[in-house]
C-alpha cells in the first residue's frame, strides 16, 4: 500500500519534470549571449585540412584594421594570404559569421531540437545532460536525422548551455550513393571573461564517408574562439 501511494506522489511531478525540460533549454538558451560585446578583442583559431589560422579581432582599431592575419601554421603569413583573411572577414562579426542578426542564431539552435524530444540522460549537482532528436526540415532530411544522437549539456548554476553535440555512431545515409561513416558537430558555449556573459566559444565539426564508391571524403573543422579583453 505505501509503495503505491508513493507511486502516486511521483506520477504528478515526473509528469511535470518531462514537460520542464523543454522550458529548461529554452531558458538555457536564452542565457547565452549570442553577439559578442562591441568592446571585446579577441583571438579566433581554425584548424581544417589546409592547416591552422590564427587571427585577431580588435574593435578599438580603425574599423578597416580591426581584423588581423597573426599567423598561419605557426609561421608570419605571406602578404597574400592577409589580403585573403581581410577580405574573407568583411562585415564578419562573432561567432556565426555573417549578416545575420543574433537572434537569428539563436533560432538556428532551437530548431536543431525537435520539440518534445528532450528526455534527461543524466544529472549531477553540476549539470543537466538531456538526449533529443535533431529537427528535420523535410522527409529526406527526417531519414538522415533519425539515426543521429543530439545531447545536449546544462549547467545548474547559471543555467545556460554547455554544449549541444550532434553525432552518429553507425553508418547513415543522407542521399543516394553517399554514405556517411562518422559525423560529429558540437557547438560550446562558456563565461570567456570573469563576471561576463556566456558566449559561443568553440565550434566543431567532423565528417568521413564516401559518395558513389569511388569518392572518399575526411573533413574536419574547429573553431576555437580566446583571449578575449575588454579594450574600450
Amino acid at each position: 500500500m505505501r509503495t503505491c501511494f508513493l507511486l502516486l506522489l511521483l506520477l504528478p511531478s515526473a509528469a511535470l519534470a518531462t514537460e520542464d525540460y523543454s522550458a529548461l533549454f529554452e531558458s538555457a538558451v536564452e542565457n547565452v549571449t549570442w553577439e559578442y560585446p562591441d568592446n571585446w578583442a579577441y583571438t579566433e583559431t581554425r584548424r581544417n585540412k589546409d592547416g591552422t589560422q590564427v587571427g585577431r579581432f580588435d574593435p578599438s582599431r580603425p574599423e578597416a584594421e580591426r581584423w588581423s592575419l597573426v599567423s598561419v601554421d605557426g609561421r608570419a603569413p605571406t602578404d597574400e594570404e592577409i589580403e585573403e583573411f581581410i577580405e574573407d572577414k568583411e562585415g564578419e562579426r562573432g561567432f556565426m559569421s555573417g549578416d545575420e542578426e543574433d537572434d537569428d542564431e539563436e533560432d538556428g539552435v532551437r530548431t536543431m531540437v525537435e520539440p518534445g524530444s528532450l528526455e534527461l540522460i543524466e544529472e549531477t549537482e553540476t549539470y543537466w545532460l538531456l538526449r533529443f532528436v535533431p529537427e528535420a526540415d523535410d522527409d529526406d532530411e527526417e531519414k538522415f536525422l533519425e539515426k543521429l544522437n543530439g545531447t545536449v549539456r546544462i549547467d545548474k548554476a547559471g543555467q545556460h548551455l554547455e554544449y549541444i553535440d550532434i553525432s552518429t555512431d553507425q553508418p547513415v545515409k543522407p542521399v543516394f550513393g553517399v554514405k556517411i561513416r562518422d559525423f560529429n558537430t558540437r557547438f560550446e558555449f562558456g563565461r570567456a571573461l570573469d563576471e561576463g556573459p556566456i558566449v559561443p566559444v568553440a565550434f566543431r565539426l567532423r565528417i568521413k564517408g564516401r559518395a558513389y564508391l569511388a569518392i572518399g571524403f575526411d573533413e574536419a573543422q574547429i573553431v576555437e574562439f580566446s583571449d578575449f579583453e575588454r579594450v574600450r
